[in-house]
């Protein structure tokens, strides 16, 4: 199936770019040439494309459900070649084509940071729903609401927010996640990851899912095996490579539960450079199980998170919402697997003969 990265990929433009030129977005225009070249591209692709009518806030009613325009608005991070959120994105443009609904406006949350700006995008395009992927921002989300625009997380899960999302049940998850560590024996489990939208790493899910599953089994959590990346790369690795130099070998845990799988392939690179064996010393499971995790050294074991799904569930819900296909949006949770690689697999089970 074609993708909208492997479209931007082959005519050396952004994803942004390549959404605009099929979308026929006109806020910030793409030359002639590249819209041509990049849809002659999806079009060799087999990407169909679906023309969006020509809308005018004046002569058109709001709601025509022949004319839903929806907008994606995301960190810019993530947007540009992310390898978790770029799978999110093809969902959601899968599910608009599949539909019949013109591809998505995408826009970081840095070009609509003001309320004018907010606006700006809305009636210019006539957006009646917004996907929020991974962005909250409660100001913004009210100057959308004035303007009649339904909000719908996507994956940004957290009972503290008010908005409806389309997410996997991350605290389910990482509990099935720890459960297979303990499962393998092990009892000294430590965590890597970062806060949640209310800034601590305490109220994040898969942190409560971590806890949850290590008391469930009456396990110590030690704080020195806790580690706060902030949600950063560097960050991560760096923090597994101090705690690994600080504290005495026999005080290491023997196994990491990593929130994301972008968190766990540099912890696992830091644990290797203190002459770590992997598993053998120290187990590690990630989260999203990303395409590069297969491919780590050795293979990362890791939750499967359907990121395609979420995007496809996340298109059809925002639009049977605003068909009035149910009176209230929902809160969707896809259930994940676990995928079991190398990194985890040394069981420290002990057997008696």
């Amino acid at each position: 199936m074609t993708r909208l990265k492997d479209i931007a990929e082959r005519a050396g433009v952004s994803i942004s770019t390549a959404s605009r030129a099929i979308s026929g977005d006109t806020s910030r225009p793409v030359s002639e040439d590249t819209k041509q070249k990049v849809r002659q591209i999806a079009l060799e692709l087999g990407y169909e494309i679906t023309e969006s009518p020509v809308k005018s806030s004046k002569s058109i009613p709001k709601k025509n459900a022949n004319l839903l325009q929806i907008a994606c608005i995301g960190p810019q991070h993530l947007i540009y070649n992310h390898p978790y959120f770029t799978r999110v994105f093809d969902g959601i443009h899968h599910k608009m084509k599949e539909m019949g609904l013109p591809a998505p406006i995408i826009r970081t949350s840095e070009e609509v940071d003001d309320a004018a700006k907010m606006k700006a995008l809305v009636q210019e395009h006539d957006i009646q729903g917004v996907l929020a992927v991974s962005w909250y921002d409660e100001s913004l989300y009210q100057v959308l609401r004035k303007e009649n625009v339904h909000v719908l997380g996507v994956s940004i899960n957290d009972d503290k927010l008010n908005v409806p999302v389309v997410d996997c049940d991350r605290v389910y998850a990482s509990r099935a996640g720890v459960r297979h560590l303990i499962d393998q024996g092990h009892t000294r489990i430590g965590f890597i990851g970062g806060p949640s939208f209310s800034k601590t790493m305490d109220s994040e899910e898969r942190f409560v899912g971590y806890k949850f599953a290590m008391l469930d089994a009456d396990l110590r959590i030690n704080p020195s095996w806790m580690i706060n990346s902030q949600w950063n790369v560097n960050r991560s690795y760096r923090k597994m490579g101090d705690m690994l130099k600080n504290l005495p070998r026999n005080e290491w845990p023997t196994a990491m539960f990593c929130a994301s799988d972008m968190l766990a392939i540099p912890a696992m690179r830091a644990a290797l450079e203190q002459e770590c064996r992997i598993p053998d010393d120290l187990a590690f499971m990630g989260m999203d199980n990303i395409e590069m995790a297969q491919y780590t050294t050795p293979p990362l074991t890791s939750v499967q998170v359907p990121r395609f799904e979420i995007g496809m569930m996340a298109a059809k819900s925002i639009v049977d919402y605003l068909e009035g296909h149910y009176p209230a949006p929902p809160k969707i949770l896809l259930p994940c697997s676990i995928i079991v690689r190398e990194s985890s697999l040394y069981s420290r089970l002990v057997t008696t003969g």
